[in-house]
């Protein structure tokens, strides 16, 4: 039974898409096992009228900004689709003030990137309440709690473009980071280690989203690049290296962070230095 290293309090929410409650249950317990102290916020499985979505948007939202208690971690219940509908109803001066830490992975990169360019708290890459009822590696909880107390990282990766870089992490799925691309809601990406992953998408689908965050200028000034799962996503390595071909930046590969067990908690608190090998 894996536990947290540190004492942790939090609340999970729904921020994306509905989660099936005997599913969060399962995540819950895991949580409390693991040595947390967890409420469940309010509108979880309050549904919506749109089917994929945990609950209304002004309700979801409402639930990010009263969790954002000082010393609580939102945890997400799950992925799906939704995060990006609320950004703009999120209450940024106090997820800032009371330097919010939010975890979770998939569909909340868009609470993610959203809060490193409003320079709001912590966002952790993490596993959800379904990965978290079956962890049980010693990588995904060690990484998890390093992450949560943004321990440095130290790497060893092929590398398919230079040899060496550092900077602070910048995690998440690839087409939700895509997304973002031309919206006050994209970070400034400089000196960043961008960690990018996906989940269900053709390559050409893969080549299309890095295209995008190549012409947003994503990697023009980061500090490197590192590929992470492509689950499902057929044969991605063509379109991978010839992205390292076409930029600047150091590329790597191989770091197991995605839709895939184990998982590599990563903070964007967290300085990453990669050595290719």
């Amino acid at each position: 039974m894996w536990k947290f290293s540190a004492p942790q309090t939090i609340a999970v929410c729904a921020p994306a898409g509905a989660i099936a409650p005997e599913t969060a249950a399962a995540g819950i317990t895991a949580l409390q096992n693991a040595g947390a102290d967890v409420t469940v916020l309010p509108h979880c499985f309050t549904g919506s009228k749109l089917p994929f979505l945990a609950a209304d948007d002004a309700l979801r939202s409402a639930d990010i900004t009263a969790g954002a208690a000082p010393g609580t971690t939102l945890w997400a219940a799950r992925g799906g689709y939704g995060c990006a509908r609320i950004l703009d109803l999120l209450d940024w001066e106090i997820l800032r003030r009371n330097n919010v830490k939010i975890a979770g992975f998939s569909d909340i990169t868009a609470l993610h990137w959203a809060m490193t360019a409003c320079c709001a708290g912590t966002a952790v890459a993490a596993p959800m309440l379904k990965f978290l009822a079956e962890m049980d590696d010693d990588l995904s909880i060690r990484t998890l709690n390093d992450a949560l107390e943004s321990r440095p990282v130290s790497l060893q990766l092929p590398a398919w473009r230079g040899k060496h870089a550092g900077g602070l992490a910048l995690p998440g799925n690839l087409t939700v980071a895509a997304s973002l691309a031309g919206s006050k809601f994209f970070p400034d990406t400089t000196g960043r280690i961008i960690v990018l992953e996906d989940v269900g998408e053709a390559p050409y689908r893969i080549d299309r989203a890095l295209t995008q965050l190549r012409l947003a200028g994503a990697f023009e000034k980061c500090a490197g690049v590192i590929f992470g799962y492509f689950t499902n996503c057929g044969d991605v390595t063509p379109v991978l290296e010839n992205f390292a071909a076409n930029v600047n930046c150091p590329v790597f590969t191989g770091l197991p962070f995605g839709h895939e067990m184990p998982f590599y908690s990563l903070a964007t608190t967290q300085y990453i230095e990669v050595q290719g090998v």
